[in-house]
């Protein structure tokens, strides 16, 4: 006979996910409505292409409209405010689905740069200088991977035109005008995101609650053995799932001990990074990119900014253990 499921059990689930998943979109939806209403302010004012005249070489290049060098801005302040913009320039049919793409992974480049707030505050203290070149390295990776995905862009778009000329004299739209259409036009661009966006939350925050991704971080501890990463150096990355600090902790450890050189620490984390990238992208990432930009496209930049960013990590051990005997 099957046993009853426990009631008490379930109620805790329930409520555990419910805490989780508000937890997580208290943290996205305000990013996402203040990105979408300040691109819709934009477009009002018609000034997004002079805010954009900062990163205009780099979308030039890429040949992508301009629109998306304000959003490339916005993601040293605020992600998902910025892809959100994206979002909200593609349903305007300003750019297209593939300057979504681009653009979109474009975007974790400032993401990437703004983490020292986080990463140099813990790794300098625990581990002065590899710290600070592990940090380097991070940069370096998000450096080359912003280059390649440019550089693809620009192979695979045509140029696109300017859509941000100066309004003629006299048609000047005031602030407070601009800001009564925002209201108007963000209303319909956001009922739409957020109604995917809150059912994604809620899936992603009952997978965690049911453990799906500490078997899946399980998984990939044991992809370990195919890296140059010294016996002592398990005990880094097991720690590296748990987070960035219990992982620098160990590894200050081990330094201060003398049982691996700071090569070897840099690189252990360097491989950490990589295994971890997986879990961490479909636990964070994912739901973000999909609450954004829907399952089919959020799931496609999610995996082509893993990918690209994993093989340019990869590629970077490789060269220090085997080119630079770090291994």
């Amino acid at each position: 006979m099957t046993p009853l499921p426990d009631r008490g059990a379930m109620y805790d689930g329930i409520v555990l996910t419910a805490t989780l998943a508000a937890g997580l979109l208290g943290e996205m939806v305000p990013m996402m409505v203040a990105g979408v209403f300040l691109a819709e302010v934009l477009v009002a004012l018609n000034i997004a292409g002079r805010i954009a005249a900062l990163s205009r070489p780099l979308t030039s290049f890429a040949c992508l409209n301009e629109e998306c060098g304000t959003s490339f801005l916005m993601a040293f302040v605020s992600p998902p405010a910025a892809n959100a913009m994206l979002m909200d320039y593609h349903a305007k049919a300003i750019i297209g689905r593939k300057e979504l793409i681009i653009a979109a992974t474009m975007n974790s480049f400032p993401t990437v740069v703004m983490h020292w707030r986080y990463l140099l505050p813990v790794y300098i203290p625990l581990l002065g200088v590899p710290g600070l070149i592990y940090f380097g390295l991070l940069m370096l990776v998000g450096l080359v991977k912003t280059v390649v995905i440019v550089l693809f862009g620009r192979v695979v778009l045509t140029p696109a035109p300017r859509t941000s000329a100066p309004p003629a004299e006299g048609s000047a739209v005031t602030l407070p005008d601009a800001l009564r259409t925002a209201c108007t036009s963000s209303r319909k661009i956001l009922t739409r995101l957020l109604s995917v966006t809150v059912p994604t939350i809620v899936v992603v925050a009952f997978l965690i609650n049911a453990g799906a991704y500490d078997r899946l971080a399980g998984m990939m501890q044991g992809a370990g053995g195919f890296f140059p990463v010294p016996p002592e150096g398990f005990a880094i990355i097991a720690a590296q799932f748990g987070s960035f600090v219990a992982g620098a902790s160990v590894a200050s450890t081990l330094l201060a001990a003398g049982d691996m050189t700071w090569q070897q620490i840099v690189l252990t984390l360097l491989v950490g990074n990589v295994l971890t990238s997986v879990t961490r992208s479909i636990r964070w990432l994912g739901s973000s990119y999909v609450a954004i930009f829907g399952v089919r496209t959020g799931t496609e930049i999610m995996l082509v900014s893993t990918a690209l960013r994993n093989g340019v990590m990869v590629l970077l051990v490789v060269v220090l253990a085997y080119g630079l005997g770090w291994g």
